[in-house]
């Protein structure tokens, strides 16, 4: 970034960035306080290092416990509820903050492992897993659904049947993670 004038009296500075000029309002300032002003870089670019397109399907159902198809659908159903707002163009792609949740809830990793991976900050994958688990949470009707009343015992006979266990109405599927305190 270069000053157009060593010496500035007037309440507007020009400085060229990438071949545009930029003009800041300012107060009176001396050509001593120039070397003061705050530098402003451009923003950051955010560059997705995972790609849904290209990764293998046995990759992606390891990685994140899903199939291409599945994980598609649930980028669309929650796309509007994750697109970044206007005034923050450089948000990360709705695509991107679902996969990065997803395999942090497939791993089991610490948010930095995964934030690194993914190709942002660890609070920046805070604050996406956040917005992504409440997102779910709005469609969560869709996908957990409990057996009415009258099909209780035609549930409770299948499990029953599959395991041998009595009076069972539904399964979780999940992993043990032995805490070890500090």
């Amino acid at each position: 970034m270069a000053v157009t004038s060593a010496a500035v009296t007037s309440a507007a500075v020009r400085i060229i960035t990438a071949g545009a000029p930029v003009y800041w309002l300012l107060g009176p300032i001396g050509h001593r306080q120039l070397g003061h002003m705050r530098r402003w870089r451009n923003p950051p670019v955010y560059r997705p290092l995972v790609d849904l397109l290209t990764m293998e399907e046995r990759h992606l159902i390891v990685t994140y416990r899903f199939d291409r198809a599945t994980i598609q659908e649930l980028c669309t159903q929650l796309e509007p509820d994750l697109m970044s707002p206007i005034r923050h163009p450089t948000g990360i792609p709705p695509d991107v903050q679902v996969l990065s949740v997803l395999h942090f809830l497939a791993s089991g990793s610490f948010q930095t492992t995964v934030a690194m991976a993914s190709g942002m900050s660890q609070p920046m994958f805070s604050n996406v897993l956040s917005r992504v688990l409440s997102a779910l949470l709005k469609h969560v009707r869709r996908y957990i659904i409990f057996p009415e009343v009258e099909d209780l015992p035609t549930v409770k006979g299948d499990f029953y049947a599959l395991g041998h266990i009595p009076n069972v109405i539904g399964a979780i599927d999940g992993i043990h993670v032995a805490l070890v305190p500090p």
